[in-house]
């Protein structure tokens, strides 16, 4: 159980150390990690520091205590990697693609389906630790420093593998990446829009033409989608002589999503549909709606994407201005 304990202690107190010196470190970055992960906080350097001065604190504990005090600092850890996995999954809901933070400025980890699973694989070894160390103050283990002095040979081994662990975790969420540029299904498949007058449209060559393509990803019944749609028609005059846009919907299989019909008297934003979603898939656009994804003249997106009403609202009047 002693070794087993000191395998488990040796990763963990690692990526809480890295993770929060790496934090305070780049403490100038709390305000974008904070909109990365979606949470508007008045106070994100406070915020942050508070959370890396945490993992700092919890990474000590565990190394150097032991009993009822090491089973806390276990358990503490597992409901911070908890909310770390609720709250990376809740942002990448909202469709942010940006960097999460997790190692200030060492890496560059996106936010990501593969994120979310790396933290909850680290939440699932963190009950594990947890498990453990209740079991070793059972049976009066020793700390990890006692431990790593009593077993020097696999106190290394632990390190060494524990850092490989570590290594390969940010690795795989980095390979997570979503939106940086045009996914696989693009460049080859090229997942094509099918307009209101039947015309099928390939936006990656539209916009490689010359013509900029706004695609916003709507469904009906939604109405920050419809405010946004009014806003759209509201900008058509100042957007059209440059910029394709359209409302984008999903249809097919499971996806019953027909473009709603419209009537208005003024400007209209055209409506096109993706069939099974298969355009929204490739661009790796999230769950929430509407989202704005702007495509340049060389047919990729421009990051980050426009995730929400604000976003597109944001989005368009930069978009405005940059022509007045």
């Amino acid at each position: 159980m002693s070794l087993l304990l000191l395998c488990l202690i040796a990763p963990a107190t690692s990526l809480l150390l890295v993770s929060g010196i790496a934090k305070i470190v780049a403490l100038d970055d709390a305000p974008r990690v904070l909109s990365a992960l979606r949470l508007p906080l008045r106070h994100p350097r406070l915020t942050v520091t508070a959370v890396s001065l945490c993992e700092v604190a919890l990474a000590l504990g565990l190394a150097v205590t032991d009993g009822q005090a090491r089973v806390a600092a276990a358990v503490a850890i597992l409901l911070l990697l908890a909310g770390f996995t609720a709250v990376t999954a809740r942002a990448v809901g909202h469709g942010s693609t940006d960097d999460c933070g997790c190692l200030g400025r060492f890496s560059s980890t996106p936010l990501s389906p593969a994120l979310v699973r790396r933290n909850a694989v680290l939440s699932a070894a963190a009950l594990l630790l947890a498990v453990v160390c209740a079991i070793a103050s059972a049976s009066s283990d020793p700390s990890a420093v006692v431990l790593a002095g009593a077993h020097p040979l696999p106190a290394l081994i632990a390190t060494a593998v524990s850092a490989a662990l570590v290594s390969a975790g940010f690795a795989t969420a980095r390979a997570g990446r979503r939106g940086g540029m045009p996914a696989p299904d693009i460049a080859s498949s090229r997942p094509a829009l099918i307009r209101e007058d039947g015309l099928v449209i390939d936006v990656a060559t539209e916009a490689a033409r010359g013509r900029g393509q706004l695609l916003v990803f709507a469904q009906p019944h939604c109405d920050r989608c419809l405010r946004v749609i009014d806003l759209l028609d509201q900008h058509h005059d100042a957007l059209a002589p440059w910029l394709d846009v359209r409302i984008v919907y999903p249809v097919g299989a499971g996806r019953d999503w027909n473009a709603p019909a419209r009537e208005n008297d003024g400007p209209r934003t055209p409506a096109a549909l993706d069939l099974n979603g298969a355009l929204a898939g490739a661009l790796d656009v999230g769950a929430e709606r509407p989202v704005g994804v702007l495509m340049a003249t060389n047919g990729h997106p421009v990051l980050p994407y426009a995730n929400g009403e604000n976003d597109i609202r944001g989005l368009v009047s930069a978009l405005v201005r940059s022509r007045g």
